[in-house]
């Protein structure tokens, strides 16, 4: 943190269970001592869907100035008065999980609401929004290492440094199966503590079939916050364009729906459900993200192939062809090469 007078915003972004949180409430305790006044608005998305953008604004006024007794009678009188009291006192503003811009024009509208110094961190998986705010300071959440993600399992499943040597291989396939995300580690090692080494094979073999529930809904935020064509062309991607040029996808998509892809697919990028790889302008994502459009698809037809919209899973395209499941739901058949029992690449 420097030292200058100026009001800061800070935009932390990433996918759903990265650990955007925790590296906010990382800074907040680290640099909490600067400020005259604090106020960490958790949840910020879930609050004001279920008690409204009031209900955020008497909290941040409360936490500010220890008054329980601030009450503001509508948006527009809340953001008056956080003009007026804050503009002249140094905040340390912490809005956790922002999804809609009207939540920032309603807490922390512009720089010169905030006094001297002040700093506003927002985290969100919608990087657009940071951008509509004004939002210079931008920081992605990466992954954690493979050293990090080894270290977070063996806490959540041991509670302690001592593991048998037993345990290495199916340590080494959560670590695979995660790919760095903190929160499915937690999952995954806080449901497999005190299990034997074959309760953990058995139930990795369950979350690489159909992936867990608790993962599957904090990612499944981000896809039902997009519209219907937005959904179905994530859809399209996750379960068969990893790794395509995103030119030749566009291409395809266009011709599959008659649209220009350009909008879809940046909506998606700045959903932080997609990525561009700049150098090979290749299109990718987080493997869980893949599992999770993948499991979508799934639930369209648990049992029967054929009435699903995509098929990708070899097994599954030679069971619909050789017994003639086939419906007018299948859209998309993708025959792809190397695939693993979970129908990702390079697993067989």
């Amino acid at each position: 943190m420097d030292s200058t007078d100026r009001v800061h915003m800070v935009g932390i972004h990433g996918i759903g269970g990265i650990g955007k949180t925790t590296l906010a409430l990382a800074i907040y305790n680290s640099i909490a001592d600067y400020f005259e006044g604090l106020c960490f608005l958790a949840n910020v998305r879930e609050n004001s869907n279920k008690y409204g953008l009031t209900h955020l604004q008497n909290i941040l006024l409360s936490e500010i100035f220890g008054n329980k007794e601030v009450k503001v009678a509508s948006v527009q009188h809340g953001t008056l008065i956080i003009q007026r009291r804050l503009s002249r006192k140094k905040i340390l503003l912490i809005l956790d999980d922002v999804d809609d811009h009207k939540q920032l024009q309603a807490i922390a509208g512009k720089l010169d609401w905030f006094g001297p110094g002040s700093r506003v961190i927002i985290t969100t998986r919608d990087t657009h929004l940071l951008k509509c705010h004004g939002v210079e300071k931008l920081h992605e959440v990466q992954g954690l290492n493979e050293a990090e993600s080894f270290q977070l399992l063996i806490k959540k499943a041991f509670q302690n440094d001592e593991v048998s040597p037993s345990y290495a291989g199916v340590l080494n396939r959560v670590i695979t199966y995660a790919s760095g995300h903190p929160f499915a580690l937690e999952i995954v090692g806080s449901n497999l503590f005190g299990k034997e080494v074959e309760d953990w094979e058995s139930a990795l073999q369950q979350y690489e079939r159909i992936p867990n529930g608790k993962i599957q809904q904090i990612l499944k935020i981000s896809y039902d916050a997009l519209e219907e064509s937005e959904q179905n062309i994530f859809l399209d991607i996750t379960c068969c364009f990893k790794g395509y040029n995103l030119t030749k996808i566009r291409d395809i998509l266009h011709a599959h729906y008659g649209d220009d892809m350009r909008y879809h697919t940046q909506q998606l990028v700045d959903k932080s459900l997609i990525k561009i790889n700049k150098l090979w302008h290749q299109l990718t994502f987080h493997d869980l993200i893949e599992d999770m459009g993948k499991e979508i698809v799934r639930q369209e037809s648990p049992k029967v192939p054929g009435k699903r919209s995509r098929l990708w899973f070899h097994e599954d395209i030679v069971q619909v062809l050789e017994e003639n499941q086939g419906t007018s739901a299948v859209e998309i058949i993708y025959f792809g090469i190397s695939l693993g029992k979970n129908g990702r690449k390079g697993e067989e």
